[in-house]
C-alpha cells in the first residue's frame, strides 16, 4: 500500500489506541507469515488514527438522562471491530471531498456504529444473551426493558449525527436500512422456530441484517466524499459482498473458532436457533444428520448443557461431519468467493490508497480468528 508520507510518520511520543478490526487483521496476517500485508494494515491503522480516535471518543462519551444511555455506553466501551465506521472513513476519501467532509465523515462513521450497537442491544434481549464482547450484557446489568430502551435511544443518537453531519438527505436512506435490518431479523426469528436450513433463505437474511448496514456505511461515506455515481455504485456493490463475507466468516468462527478468542461457545448460533451456512451445507449433503443437529441444539439450551457428556459427544460428531462431508470446506470457499467478489467490484475505479485498503480488508477477512 503506497500510503501518503504522513501515514508513516507519527509525532514523537504519540500513541495510537489499537481499536477495531485492523490491528486484529494485522496480527493475524503476521501469524500466517504474511509480513508485508501485516505491515500495510498497520500503516493503514496509523494513517486513519486521528479519524478512528475521534470516532471512538465520540462513541464512548455518549451522555443522556436515565439508565438507558448508561446501558448503551457499557456496550460501546467494550470496544468492537469498528469495521463499519472504517468503511465510512475510507469511502469518504475516494471522491472529491468538500471542505467540511472530514468532520461529517466522522459523524457518519459514529452513526453507523451506533445503529450496529442498537441492533446488538436488541439482539441480546431476543437471544437472552448473558455476555457480549467479554462483558455482561445490558439485559443482565439493567434488565430486558432497559436494554430495549437503550437500543432505541442509541438509534436516535445515530440519526441525530446524520443530521449534524450536514447531509440530512441521508436520513431516508438510514431509515430504509434500519427497516431492512428489522425485516431480516424478524425473518431470522421465524426461521429459528423450525430450524430452517435452506441456504437461499439464510443468505437472504444475512444480506438484510448485515450487508445492508455495510451498504449504508459506504453510501454515507461516498456522499460525504462527493463521489461520482459510478463510484457510488461500485462501493455499494463492494459493501454487499464485504458484508456477506464478513457474516459468513462469523459462521465459520461459530463452528470452528477458539472460544478464548471469539468469546463464544461453539455452535452458539445453533443454540439460538440459527442454522448458519456450514450447517446448512451439511444438512444438504447429509439430511439424515438433522436429528443430531437438533439434539445438539436442545442439549446446549439446558442449564449447564455444555458441561454434559451428551453435549460434548454431539458437538464432536457434528464437527466431524462438517469436515468429513466437505461442508466446512465449501463454506470457506463461498466465504472466500464473496471476499474476492468484493475486491472485483472496485476494479473499474481509479487506483488510490483508499481503494487498495478496501481491497486488502476484503482479502484478509478469511484470516479472522475473532
Amino acid at each position: 500500500m503506497n500510503l501518503p508520507l504522513a501515514a508513516h510518520a507519527q509525532p514523537s511520543g504519540s500513541t495510537v489506541r489499537q481499536v477495531g478490526v485492523l490491528p486484529a487483521l494485522s496480527a493475524q496476517a503476521a501469524d500466517h507469515d504474511m509480513r508485508d500485508l501485516a505491515d500495510r494494515l498497520h500503516e493503514l491503522q496509523n494513517w486513519l488514527a486521528d479519524d478512528l480516535q475521534a470516532v471512538e471518543a465520540d462513541l464512548v462519551s455518549l451522555q443522556g438522562p436515565g439508565p438507558a444511555p448508561h446501558a448503551a455506553l457499557n456496550l460501546l466501551k467494550a470496544g468492537g471491530k469498528r469495521l463499519r465506521p472504517l468503511c465510512v472513513l475510507l469511502s469518504s476519501r475516494m471522491g472529491q471531498p468538500e471542505t467540511n467532509s472530514n468532520e461529517a465523515a466522522r459523524l457518519l462513521a459514529s452513526s453507523v456504529e451506533l445503529v450496529h450497537a442498537a441492533t446488538l442491544l436488541h439482539d441480546d434481549v431476543v437471544d437472552l444473551a448473558d455476555l457480549r464482547r467479554g462483558r455482561s450484557t445490558a439485559r443482565v446489568l439493567h434488565g430486558n426493558p432497559i436494554s430495549i430502551f437503550a437500543g432505541d435511544w442509541t438509534l436516535v443518537e445515530a440519526l441525530r449525527r446524520v443530521v449534524q453531519s450536514g447531509y440530512a438527505d441521508l436520513v431516508p436512506h438510514a431509515l430504509s436500512t434500519i427497516e431492512e435490518m428489522i425485516l431480516a431479523e424478524v425473518e431470522q426469528v421465524e426461521r429459528a422456530r423450525d430450524l430452517s436450513s435452506d441456504r437461499e433463505g439464510y443468505l437472504r437474511v444475512i444480506d438484510g441484517k448485515t450487508a445492508a448496514l455495510f451498504r449504508w456505511a459506504m453510501r454515507a461515506g461516498a456522499r460525504a466524499g462527493n463521489c461520482s455515481s459510478e463510484m457510488q455504485a461500485a462501493l455499494l456493490a463492494y459493501a454487499t459482498e464485504l458484508g456477506l463475507a464478513f457474516q459468513l466468516s462469523d459462521d465459520l468462527l461459530d463452528v470452528e473458532g477458539d472460544a478464548d478468542r471469539t468469546g463464544k461457545l461453539p455452535f452458539a448460533d445453533l443454540a439460538e436457533g440459527r442454522i448458519t451456512l456450514p450447517l446448512a451445507l451439511l444438512l444438504e449433503r447429509r439430511p439424515d444428520l438433522r436429528p443430531l443437529v437438533v439434539e445438539l441444539r436442545e442439549t446446549t439450551l439446558q442449564p449447564g448443557g455444555w458441561q454434559t457428556q451428551q453435549a460434548q459427544r454431539s458437538c464432536w460428531l457434528v464437527k466431524q461431519a462438517l469436515h468429513d462431508s466437505g461442508a466446512l470446506q465449501e463454506a470457506r470457499a463461498i466465504t472466500d468467493a464473496h471476499a474476492q467478489a468484493a475486491a472485483a467490484c472496485l476494479q473499474s475505479l481509479p487506483t488510490s490508497s483508499e481503494l487498495q485498503a478496501l481491497v486488502e480488508i476484503a482479502a484478509t477477512l478469511a484470516l479472522r480468528q475473532a
